[in-house]
This record gives C-alpha cells, structure tokens and sequence, in this order.
C-alpha cells in the first residue's frame, strides 16, 4: 500500500511537472517550482524607458523563453538599483533592444495575444494564455509593429470586444484555461500592473485574476479555482484587492500566500540553487533582572520587499549599530535562494532574520482548519531549517492548539511571537512573547509600548519584550531613535532570537 501511495505521489507531481513546463523540478513537498540554471550569459533588457505595453510585451517573452532555460533578463528603476541583484547574483549579461530580443527567440513564439484596451482585465487573461500557449502578450498599440516585418506574428487569441465585465473574463479563463494551468498556484495581479511577477507566472502556467473575495461574485469564481486546488499543495502569489478578506478566505482552504506581485526576474533567480549559509546566532549578553528588548521592522510577509525596500533599509548606516530583527519570507528559500544568502552573508552581529506570519507563505492561521494547520507547520519546518529562520511572527495570535502545533512540527523553532501581544506562554517548550508594540509606525508609539510593558518591572526577575515597528513608516534610524530613549540601567536590547534564547534560560 505504502509504495502505491508514493508512485501516485510521483505520478501526480509529475504530471504537474509537466502542466507547468517539462524543465521545471516540481517535487511534491516544494511549494514553488525550481527554474533550470540559467544561460553563461544573459540577454538584458532595460524596460526602464519603455512603455506599459512594451513591458507586458518583453516579459512575456521572459516567461515563455526562461521555461526551459533562463537566458532573458530584465531591468527597470528601483530603489535598490537597476543592475543590483543581476550583479549580487554574479550573473554575466549583455545589453539587448527588447524587439531585438523578440526577434531572436521569434521561433519560442507561437504567435499573439491581443488584449482589450477597454477590458484591462484582458491583461490577466492574456498572462494566462501566454503561459499556456506560448503567445506574447500584445497591446493593440503594438499589434501593426508585430504583425508586420521584420516580426510577422499572426493573432491567435483576440481579446478584443469579447468580454461585457471581468466576470466575463475570468469564467471564461476559468472554463478554457485553468484546465490547462497548474492547480499548485493561483495567481492575482492588478490589472494596471505591469511586467514584474507575470514572467514567473508565464513560465508556470500559472492562472491570474484580480478578484477579492469581500464581493459576492468575486468570491464565486475564487471558490471554482481555489476549490479545485489541493491544501499545502497549493499556493497563491501575487496580492489581492483588499488583504484581510484575501488572506481569510484563502486561508480557508489551506492555501498560503506569497505577497509577491512587485517581484521581478523570479524565473532568473530561482534557477540559481545555492547553499544558505546560515551564521551561528551570536552568544547573547548575560541574564540579569533588566527589561530584555527586541526590536522587529516589520513586512517579511512580502518577498518583493526582500527585492526592493529592504535592499534600501539594509544600506542604511543605522544598521549594525543595534540589534534589529528584519522579517523575510521562508519561501525564499525556493523563490531566490541567493537573495537569503545575501542578506545572511552580509549581516552584521546585530542583524537577524526572522520569519514573517506565519511561517511558509502568508497565513491569518487562525482562520485555518485544524487539520490545515498540521498541515501547515509540517510544510513550514524544512523552509524554516534552511533559510536559518528561528522566530516566527504568527497573525494574528498564538492559542494553545497552534502553538502545539509549531512545537511539534517545527523543532529548529526558538520561539513565536504574537501578533495581537495577548499569549505569552510555553507550549511544549515553544515559548510565545507577545509583541508590545505591534506594527507601530512612530518612534513615540514605539517608546510607549515598551515602556507600558515594563511598567511592572521591580528588578527582581528579567522582562522579555518583542516590539516590532511597520518598516514603511519606521526604518532603522527610528529604530535608533527608540534605543536611544530606553535607559541602558534597566533595558538591554538583543536580537529577537536572543531574547528567546535569555527567556528559556529563564524557564517558564
């Protein structure tokens, strides 16, 4: 019985494997497919001049093209730098025009898909379709340009005039195509957002919508697809209209989210498997009767964060000089391996990686089955192993049954941190500090929180607060000005797996 259930495992992930792309390695226990490595040298398009269209257009051809091995990559304006990562990743490329490009791999290319100016969310169908038939995305803008020499693209799909409303769109993606797409990711992208994550999405054959389930006939077709999707054996990327509704509904079915529409390149830098070098936690100052204090920056629920705001807040020269808990994501591990290695490789001592809530993917645990849950933190604990993630932020609060769960599951775990700061227990030798503050966005409201926490403090038994700050309103020098406030005579900071390290010392 024992080997039949593992050959309809094999067979199912690989008939999957063979859903999305025959050069993708999809193991069953992944939640994201690793890329083939990419090409000695990449072709580089610079999209930072070019239009809406010319985008969608030249990272279609990204995704079709880096299926079977990655050889395109492209660049824009960012806050990190335009060539950072390429370079972080030691990529070797050349720069190329993108319709130079389109005219190289012009034999990858079965032909057009042409969106409809007046139905935006064309532009999710057409993402759908490319991926599944090998078209690139066209704007009506572009269509004489591609159809004409040097190009001569013939039109396969014409989305023009056919759709009265985006329900239209999507039943009718639904009906054709999510038959053909991968059932291990669903995908929502705005409709006015362009390239980013759709290269991924292409090269996945992944079904892309832009629905939120907090209206009745969007939450109808969400529940079509997610419905037919399988629990931690699925994943949803990209964002939604609105985040609470999004994540309770997903949620209920056992699928976790990688908030992730602003990534780039991820076809590029999945494909590059490297080892995490993980460094060993720093010994933590002495136990004393002082208040202990954590100090978290806040958004590692969003990988594209890791991309982009992050690469900008770990520049700055604050950093270092107190200890600071950066939130990153778990999935990086299969997303952009190298990028965990970046941020591990150059981290100061005072630097830490925690897990953004709730462990792999985006979760409001709360709102998950029991059975899901299991589930979850099962599919959680080797993501957490190897990217060195020790503390987890949990959304949006640690009762008894989940932190059993992460207890049992999760053994490299140090401990949880609650979101709404009401738990603060052991569970099976997991201990959980809740946050005080959380998500706060000034340095007074910072100060207050903690100093409200310690306010019981007498000095004769150590305290342990975690305060964690929203990193888009309070970078690391606010963080400074915090420390700054706090007198050293009665409060220490460290690193939040310190302070996790301290509180067990401590004993329950």
């Amino acid at each position: 019985m024992r080997n039949f259930i593992r050959g309809a495992v094999a067979f199912f992930a690989f008939a999957y494997c063979a859903i999305a792309g025959e050069n993708l390695n999809w193991p069953a226990n992944q939640l994201l497919p690793t890329f083939p490595a990419p090409a000695s040298t990449l072709d580089c398009i610079d999209l930072s001049s070019s239009s809406g269209a010319e985008v969608d257009l030249f990272v279609s051809l990204e995704g079709i093209v880096n299926r079977s091995q990655p050889r395109i990559v492209c660049v824009s304006r960012g806050g990190e730098g335009k060539f950072t990562w390429v370079k972080l990743h030691d990529l070797s490329y050349k720069s190329v025009n993108g319709y130079d490009a389109v005219l190289k791999y012009r034999t990858n290319i079965t032909g057009l898909v042409v969106t409809d100016s007046e139905q935006p969310h064309t532009l999710n169908l057409a993402t759908t379709i490319a991926g599944v038939n090998d078209e690139l995305i066209c704007a009506p803008a572009l269509l004489s340009k591609l159809t004409n020499a040097p190009y001569n693209f013939r039109v396969v799909d014409d989305l023009r005039g056919r759709f009265e409303d985006k329900y239209a769109v999507y039943r009718y993606l639904y009906t054709n195509y999510w038959p053909k797409c991968t059932h291990r990711i669903f995908a929502g992208m705005g409709v006015n957002l362009h390239g980013h994550l759709r290269d991924f999405l292409i090269a996945a054959k992944v079904a892309t919508v832009w629905l939120g389930p907090g209206k009745t006939e969007d939450a109808g077709i969400l529940r079509s697809f997610v419905s037919e999707m399988k629990p931690l054996n699925g994943l949803y990327m990209g964002w939604w209209p609105g985040e609470g509704d999004g994540l309770e509904f997903v949620g209920q079915y056992g699928i976790p989210v990688l908030a992730s529409d602003f990534f780039c390149n991820g076809t590029v830098f999945s494909g590059l498997r490297r080892a995490i070098n993980v460094p060993e936690i720093p010994p933590p100052p002495p136990l004393e009767n002082k208040v202990y204090v954590a100090l978290i920056l806040s958004d590692g629920d969003n990988i594209q964060y890791m991309q982009h705001a992050m690469k900008v807040d770990w520049g700055s020269p604050v950093r270092g000089t107190i200890p600071i808990g950066w939130t990153s994501s778990p999935l990086a591990v299969d997303l952009d391996p190298m990028m965990l290695n970046y941020y591990w490789n150059t981290a100061t001592t005072n630097d830490c990686l925690v897990s953004g809530p709730s462990g792999a993917g985006y979760a409001h645990i709360n709102h998950w089955k029991a059975a899901n849950l299991d589930a979850y933190t099962k599919v959680s604990a080797p993501y957490l192993q190897r990217s060195g993630l020790r503390v987890i932020t949990i959304w949006d609060r640690v009762t008894a049954s989940v932190a059993r769960s992460f207890a049992t599951n999760c053994p490299t775990l140090l401990g949880l941190t609650d979101q709404r700061g009401t738990y603060n227990k052991v569970n099976l030798g997991l201990r959980t500090i809740g946050l005080t503050p959380t998500y706060t966005s000034t340095v007074g409201e910072m100060i207050a929180g903690i100093t409200n926490a310690a306010a019981d403090w007498n000095g004769s038994a150590p305290v342990f607060i975690a305060a964690q700050s929203d990193v888009w309103n309070l970078a690391p020098a606010g963080l400074a000005k915090v420390a700054k406030a706090l007198d050293p005579n009665k409060y220490i900071l460290v690193r939040p797996d310190q302070l996790f390290i301290l509180a067990n010392k401590n004993g329950h």
